[in-house]
C-alpha cells in the first residue's frame, strides 16, 4: 500500500466519529416518588431542572437535580399541590410555575429562600415564569400578557394586536422570544428593549408559530404549524425564518433550545414514533442513535435543553417490549406511561 492510500485511511478513520456523529453517555436522573418526570432546562454547570409525578400529572412536584445530591424536591407556594420547574441559570436561581391558595403564580427558587411567588401586572393575575437569564431578568406572562421581570419590577411586553402573548426564551441581552396572538393567528415575536415586540413570521405555507428558546447571538427556535403538519424552525435576523430538517415519514418536529455553538435539540416524529433529535451543521440525527450503550426497552422521545458544553437533556420511556428500532406511538410531550428524564454527556 502506497503512502497515499495509507494517509487517506487514516484520515478517514480520524473523521470517522465527526461524520457520524458525537456519541453520549446517558445518565437516568431518577424520580421523585410518583414515579414519572419531565425535564425543562440545564444550565452550564449541569444542573437540571422539571417536574416529577404520577403519569398523568398529577401531584407533580418542581426538582432540581445536581450530580451530588440527585433529585431535590422544590415543594409549592403557599396552599398549592402542583408546581414545575421551567428553567435554571448559572447561579442556580430557578424558575416556574406553582399553584396556590389564589390561583397558580410563577415562581423563584434559590437555595437560600426557597420559593417566592412573582408579582403580576395586577393584583389578581395568575402568572407564569419560563426562563431566567443569568442576571436574573425572568421571562413569562401574567394575565394574558407577556411579562418581564427585571428586580422587583415587571414589564408587560403587549401583544402583536391580538388579545394574548406569552413569553418563552429569553438571553443575557434581554432578548425575549415567545408566541402572540395576531389577526391571522399565534404567531412567534422577537421583543426587545427599546424596539418592542416584532413578529418573525411563518413557514411558507403555515398559519401559525411560536418561539422556544433564543441564544446569545439572538437565534430564536420553535415550531411552525399549518397543513403540511408541525415543523421545527430557526430564525436569525439576517436570514430570517428557516425549515429545520425532519426525521423521515414523520409530520411533526419542534426545535425547543439552541446553545451558542448553534446546536439545536428537540423531538421529530418519524415511522417509528417521536423521537428526541439533534440538529447540527444543517442535518438532523436521531438521539437514540447516539447512545451506544441505550437501554433495551428505553427509548428518548423529546430533548429539550443543551448547554454550551453540548450537554442534553431528554425525557422519554421505558418499556421491555420496546427498543429504538420498534415503533412505539406516544403524544409529542404528554405520555399515558410514565416517563423517565436522562442526561445526555459527550
Amino acid at each position: 500500500m502506497n503512502c497515499k492510500v495509507v494517509f487517506l485511511v487514516i484520515a478517514v478513520l480520524l473523521l470517522t466519529p465527526f461524520v457520524l456523529g458525537q456519541n453520549y453517555k446517558l445518565t437516568n436522573l431518577g424520580t421523585l416518588k410518583p414515579g414519572s418526570a419531565r425535564v425543562h432546562d440545564i444550565n452550564a454547570v449541569g444542573q437540571i431542572v422539571g417536574g416529577s409525578g404520577h403519569p398523568h400529572g398529577s401531584e407533580t412536584h418542581a426538582f432540581v437535580w445536581a450530580k451530588k445530591g440527585g433529585m431535590k424536591d422544590l415543594g409549592f407556594l403557599p396552599g398549592g399541590d402542583y408546581s414545575v420547574a421551567t428553567a435554571i441559570n448559572d447561579a442556580g436561581q430557578v424558575v416556574g410555575t406553582s399553584n396556590s391558595t389564589n390561583g397558580m403564580h410563577g415562581f423563584l427558587w434559590t437555595s437560600v429562600n426557597g420559593l417566592s411567588q412573582l408579582t403580576g401586572v395586577h393584583p389578581t393575575d395568575n402568572s407564569s415564569a419560563y426562563a431566567i437569564n443569568q442576571s436574573g431578568q425572568i421571562a413569562g406572562a401574567s394575565g394574558s400578557h407577556a411579562a418581564l421581570w427585571i428586580a422587583n419590577s415587571i414589564k408587560d411586553l403587549g401583544t402583536l394586536g391580538g388579545d394574548w402573548s406569552e413569553a418563552r426564551g429569553l438571553n443575557n441581552t434581554g432578548q425575549v422570544v415567545g408566541v402572540a396572538d395576531t389577526p391571522s393567528g399565534p404567531h412567534a415575536f422577537l421583543w426587545t428593549d427599546g424596539t418592542g415586540m416584532k413578529d418573525i413570521g411563518v413557514l411558507p405555507g403555515d398559519t401559525s408559530s411560536r418561539a422556544n428558546h433564543i441564544n446569545e447571538q439572538g437565534k430564536a427556535v420553535g415550531a411552525s404549524e399549518g397543513m403540511q403538519g408541525v415543523r421545527a424552525f430557526l430564525w436569525t435576523h439576517n436570514v430570517g425564518i428557516q425549515e429545520l430538517a425532519s426525521l423521515p415519514s414523520g409530520s411533526y418536529s419542534e426545535a425547543f433550545a439552541i446553545n451558542n455553538r448553534g446546536q439545536i435539540v428537540g423531538q421529530s416524529g418519524s415511522s417509528l414514533g417521536t423521537r428526541a433529535v439533534l440538529w447540527s451543521d444543517g442535518s438532523v440525527v436521531d438521539l437514540n442513535d447516539l447512545v451506544p450503550d441505550l437501554p433495551v426497552g428505553t427509548i428518548l422521545t423529546g430533548a429539550f435543553s443543551i448547554n454550551d458544553n453540548g450537554q442534553i437533556v431528554a425525557f422519554g420511556v421505558s418499556n421491555p417490549s420496546l427498543n429504538k428500532n420498534r415503533q412505539a406511538r406516544m403524544d409529542d410531550h404528554l405520555h399515558s406511561g410514565a416517563t423517565h428524564v436522562y442526561l445526555l454527556t459527550p
